[in-house]
């Protein structure tokens, strides 16, 4: 995993190298995005917890009601599946898409420590399920860190804390059931790969989704099988290795062991 250095970013893309790793590429195939340097464009609407922000033109200034009344309208439901409240205000950026340039393009980013959300303005983006999807996921990594103090060392926990907590309008956007129903489904398919394995490099879409996915369903079994404070103790912990908790001390058994105890109890 790369190392969290005063600033940590997660993007909806996949992992990225922390914005203040200057001259370092993320996985998005981006040399320090412009989006990860710091704060961007005027505020132009403030709800109860969040002010949304947006860069140049009156098109993207036209969204932020919307968006500002969608993430009010989700951040109870992810406050209450982590068991976390919003410490302070977050800034919500509105960007162009076309700022969310790479390989694997990013749909959304958070930077906890900055109490920054970015969203890229694409039609898929602004979609009303994917947008109430995408702003569930990124307020739940700001939760994430607003009750644990940290991120994880492991994108794993990390993304499948975020997608875990944003599960029901995850669930909408995908049209699954459930999640594990869901995943179930990518498993047959042979949709990612055994999650025990890394996968290398940035994700493209339809890949972040799959992984995220069976990510969440990992984590949410973690969470019924060991209960919250084990789990914070895998966020915590100094990492085993690269993009690896220690899930020994933390649960008692291997990665392996864990995946192997979760995918007996799909569907």
């Amino acid at each position: 995993m790369f190392l969290l250095l005063g600033l940590l970013l997660v993007i909806a893309a996949g992992w990225a190298a922390p914005a203040s790793a200057q001259g370092t590429e993320s996985p998005t195939g981006e040399q320090d995005p412009p989006w990860g340097r710091g704060q961007s464009g005027r505020v132009v609407r403030s709800t109860a917890h969040f002010d949304v922000a947006a860069l140049g033109n009156g098109e993207l200034a036209g969204l932020a009601d919307s968006v500002g009344s969608v993430a009010e309208a989700v951040l109870p439901s992810v406050e209450a599946r982590l068991g976390a409240t919003l410490q302070e205000r977050v800034r919500i950026e509105l960007w162009p898409a076309e700022a969310a340039r790479g390989r694997c393009p990013a749909r959304a980013a958070a930077m906890p420590t900055q109490r920054r959300i970015v969203l890229f303005a694409s039609p898929s983006n602004l979609e009303p399920a994917a947008m109430r999807a995408f702003l569930a996921h990124e307020i739940g990594h700001q939760l994430t860190y607003d009750r644990w103090n940290t991120l994880g060392p492991d994108r794993r926990l990390t993304e499948g804390l975020a997608t875990y907590a944003a599960e029901p309008y995850w669930l909408a956007w995908r049209g699954w059931p459930t999640l594990d129903a869901g995943v179930s489904e990518l498993l047959a398919a042979k949709a990612f790969a055994p999650i025990g394995e890394e996968p290398r490099g940035c994700l493209v879409a339809s890949q972040r989704d799959a992984y995220y996915s069976a990510w969440a369903s990992f984590v949410a079994y973690l969470i019924r099988r060991y209960g919250w404070e084990q789990f914070g103790e895998a966020l915590r912990l100094p990492a085993a290795a690269d993009d690896l908790a220690d899930y020994v001390d933390a649960f008692g058994a291997p990665l392996e062991d864990l995946v192997a105890a979760w995918q007996r109890t799909l569907p």
